[in-house]
């Protein structure tokens, strides 16, 4: 079997906003992610299999989005600077791939589709920030494109949600978008899973 024809990471926001001490979005255990993040992505590499990374585009002549800027009001500073910046820690090498992306999912007016495709990709591995919004928006675009997607849960990073006058904590939350996500999208995996499946090439990878 041909791996390069058929898998490929995505890496979603891995952005300091979420991963550095004292950040405005600072999810718990990011440092962990970022480590497995940067262990994955070699995985992939020995298998000649595409490693992805996705940020977010913010010009700060436009707004964040309907949304983003309804909820954040006030906090465009969050979004800007070095909170934009990619984590310095991650391992990005040149043959990997990274694109910009305006909006919540990876595929919105960008061209990871076309590298999806030009790859021959067949099965999106998605992790990053965060879980429960701009991983899983992607996670149901990919769907919508006939992609396979898998979710390496452990390094998917979630922050807590404010319902109401309730503050849902990140754990709950991270448990919440599972259920959604293996229902409705794709598979959970682990990142050591995901490691043993990639020491075997020509077995437990689907076509």
């Amino acid at each position: 079997m041909d791996l390069s024809k058929n898998m490929a990471l995505v890496v979603v926001d891995p952005l300091r906003r979420f991963t550095v001490k004292g950040a405005p979005f600072e999810v718990d255990g990011a440092e962990s992610i970022v480590n497995g993040i940067n262990e994955l992505a070699n995985h992939f590499r020995q298998n000649s299999l595409p490693v992805i990374w996705v940020s977010r585009l913010i010009r700060p002549q436009l707004s964040l989005g309907t949304r983003t800027s309804a909820k954040y009001k006030g906090m465009n500073a969050a979004f800007t600077g070095e909170w934009a910046e990619m984590d310095h820690r991650l391992e990005i090498k040149p043959e990997d791939y990274v694109i910009f992306k305006p909006r919540h999912s990876s595929f919105h007016d960008t061209d990871l589709e076309i590298i999806l495709r030009e790859n021959g990709v067949k099965e999106t591995w998605l992790c990053g920030f965060t879980f429960n919004v701009c991983v899983l928006a992607t996670a149901f675009d990919a769907v919508a494109k006939d992609f396979k997607v898998k979710f390496v849960v452990d390094l998917c990073g979630t922050l807590p949600a404010k319902f109401g006058e309730k503050t849902v904590d990140s754990a709950s939350i991270h448990e919440y978008t599972k259920i959604i996500s293996d229902y409705a999208v794709g598979e959970m995996i682990a990142s050591h899973e995901a490691a043993k499946i990639l020491s075997q090439p020509s077995s437990g990878i689907s076509n």
